[in-house]
């Protein structure tokens, strides 16, 4: 609570003073619902159009009654006089429109229950293994931080009552809607700033191509951006900080946030700078405030994460962060970087050219080619990044008094999760969507702050808001048009292949959980992502990077091998196993390749271990170890020999 109510930086709900410094009247017949504030068309934070803005519910000071008024937003008279002021209908609106084209690219043939993605299987595979009873890290490889892993546990119940099928169905539904959630966040956030800050912010967010893209199945993104989002709402209100208990709350959700991807350290940190350095009348407040968002954050991050770093920390840190950070991969050109990030993949082919008529082709709608594109984008993302700069620069620079410390911290926010991805070793598409809200935020605002010019001329600045509505409607629909044809390849003949309960090794898990054949059995090995276990065993060096040469690695694998009765190779395998010529001789001597008509990937049985007990299972692996180990041993002295030949 702070000592001086009549800062413009603090909106305790305790203060008795509202935000423009007068006492607060009694409340006249036909007034306003207590909880909204009145703006007035052209007032500082404004664009010219009237909007009502939710503010905390206020009772006299000293009242029991004072803590309990905040529920009286929720009353339906001050719900409707939210949603339906100008900003609030804008709100809803593009909200609608975030929800109809992400439902949309999940109703394309066989997207809602087949396999698009590599990742999905990995988070909602290690939920399964988590309620099963076994721990990441220890009992499986697992890379990321295990907050994911406790969103899906309730959605991994569904796999035990029913099919893990339906389960990835009810986790890609749940993944959309925390996509289309993020806008009314970001709405709440900026609409202050009037109707064409939230047209503009919330329009962005919702037509942004990699939120669209990485809504479709499970992906960390949208889940860590939904729990910024609501930490960053409870941390403001009109702009400005708010007091030291929401600043608490804010850091849990914050926290808790790191707990599912790492790279929320930079929100994080951002807005603790903010907190640092936003004036207040006494430094007590200003203590409070950083101290409770510092607690709530730390709160929020080691609740989840310490059941499970505790038992092992130095591998809990090797998998989570060093095998990360000195990961190998594909090198992604910066011009497809900027491409994603700018949104120019909507009009962007295969081939890095720009064409409208792309299609399925386009860089939006395939999604996964950043994962091997190495072609450059030429120098339109240059171009249009230089451009985005130079109006967030003279947006920001012009008055930069008049920015609020939201407007700071997003574009702190933005600017710290552009440089990270562009320097990291490796980009997936769906990097790019960590970006979205703070780009979002801090282009609205910037945007808002130039049209300032025109806060004298009302049909102006109402022309700018039509332009920018029809962009955003017609931009909507350009990306249906080019998501219409897109479609997975069936794995129901794969799955007709393989019998129910059998021990199924995959380098895709989302293959068998989209078939129902995850194995989950005694004695089948915990294999939920492949390319993690690669780089456990060879210390965060990937195929690309050179697991190959490493012996450990391809040892691991063979283990592996030689404790399943299916195998189940996606297109990709040689990207994520450490395919040597010695594993490869030892594969084929012990599997036979099932002939599937049509399907994805390629299913092998094993020759002769189709009734062995697990016991003899586990005798067996050790047998074949030991003799893929020995001829290794005879290749490497065979190549000792040729070399000293050659001298």
């Amino acid at each position: 609570m702070n000592g001086n109510p009549s800062s413009p930086n603090d909106t305790s709900n305790t203060s008795v003073v509202p935000q423009g410094g007068e006492p607060e009247q009694a409340q006249p017949a036909g007034a306003m619902p207590d909880g909204l504030v009145p703006r007035q068309a052209g007032g500082a934070d404004s664009d010219g159009a009237g909007v009502l803005d939710a503010g905390p519910a206020r009772a006299p000071a000293g009242s029991r009654k004072a803590r309990w008024r905040r529920p009286e937003m929720l009353q339906p008279d001050v719900l409707r006089a939210y949603w339906l002021s100008p900003a609030g209908l804008v709100i809803l609106a593009a909200t609608g429109l975030a929800l109809a084209l992400r439902l949309f690219m999940l109703s394309r043939p066989l997207f809602l229950t087949g396999v698009t993605e590599y990742d999905d299987g990995v988070y909602l595979g290690g939920a399964i293994r988590l309620i099963s009873g076994a721990m990441p890290y220890h009992g499986f490889a697992f890379v990321q931080p295990p907050g994911i892993l406790l969103l899906m546990a309730p959605v991994a119940v569904i796999a035990k009552v029913s099919t893990a099928t339906h389960a990835m169905a009810a986790a890609r539904l749940l993944t959309v809607l925390a996509s289309a959630l993020c806008v009314p966040l970001v709405g709440y956030l900026v609409r202050y700033r009037g109707v064409f800050v939230t047209v503009v912010s919330c329009g962005i967010l919702a037509v942004y191509p990699d939120d669209i893209t990485t809504a479709h199945t499970l992906i960390l993104e949208p889940w860590m951006n939904l729990l910024l989002l609501i930490g960053v709402c409870a941390a403001f209100r009109r702009g400005r900080l708010t007091s030291p208990q929401r600043l608490f709350w804010a850091g849990v959700a914050i926290g808790f946030a790191g707990a599912v991807k790492y790279w929320a350290v930079l929100p994080a940190f951002a807005l603790l700078v903010v907190c640092l350095v936003t004036p207040t009348p006494a430094r007590s407040v200003r203590r409070r405030r950083t101290a409770g968002y510092a607690l709530g954050v730390m709160a929020g991050f080691a609740v989840p994460v310490l059941p499970f770093a505790a038992a092992g920390p130095g591998l809990y840190l090797r998998s989570t962060l060093l095998d990360q950070a000195s990961r190998a991969s594909s090198a992604v050109p910066a011009s497809l970087r900027l491409a994603h990030l700018t949104g120019l993949i909507d009009i962007l082919n295969g081939k890095g050219e720009i064409s409208l008529h792309s299609g399925t082709h386009s860089l939006f709608a395939s999604g996964g080619v950043a994962t091997t594109a190495t072609t450059s984008a030429g120098w339109g993302p240059y171009i249009l990044a230089g451009l985005g700069a130079a109006v967030l620069a003279l947006g920001y620079l012009w008055r930069p008094r008049r920015s609020s410390p939201l407007e700071w911290f997003a574009l702190a926010s933005c600017l710290s999760a552009v440089a990270a991805l562009l320097a990291y070793s490796a980009f997936f598409y769906h990097y790019a969507d960590f970006v979205a809200p703070w780009l979002a935020i801090s282009v609205g605002c910037a945007a808002g702050t130039l049209c300032r010019a025109f806060s004298d001329r009302p049909a102006v600045r109402r022309s700018l808001i039509a332009v920018a509505v029809a962009l955003v409607l017609g931009l909507g629909l350009f990306q249906a048009r080019e998501l219409s044809g897109l479609h997975t390849t069936s794995i129901y003949p794969d799955k007709a292949a393989i019998p129910a309960g059998s021990c199924v090794v995959t380098d895709e898990v989302s293959l068998t959980l989209a078939a129902n054949r995850f194995s989950t059995g005694a004695g089948c090995p915990d294999v939920l992502d492949s390319l993690a276990t690669t780089l456990v065993e060879d210390n965060g060096v990937s195929v690309q990077g050179g697991a190959k040469a490493a012996p450990r690695a391809v040892a691991a694998w063979t283990w592996i091998f030689g404790h399943a009765q299916y195998v189940w190779l996606s297109p990709d395998s040689d990207r994520r196993i450490p395919w040597t010529r010695g594993l490869e001789q030892w594969f084929a001597r012990h599997y036979k390749r099932v002939n599937v008509h049509r399907g994805l990937g390629q299913v092998y049985k094993r020759r002769s271990l189709g009734n062995f007990s697990s016991q003899q299972r586990q005798l067996f692996a050790v047998a074949a170890l030991d003799e893929f180990e020995a001829e290794a041993a005879l290749d490497a002295e065979v190549a000792v020999g040729d070399l000293a030949v050659e001298r």
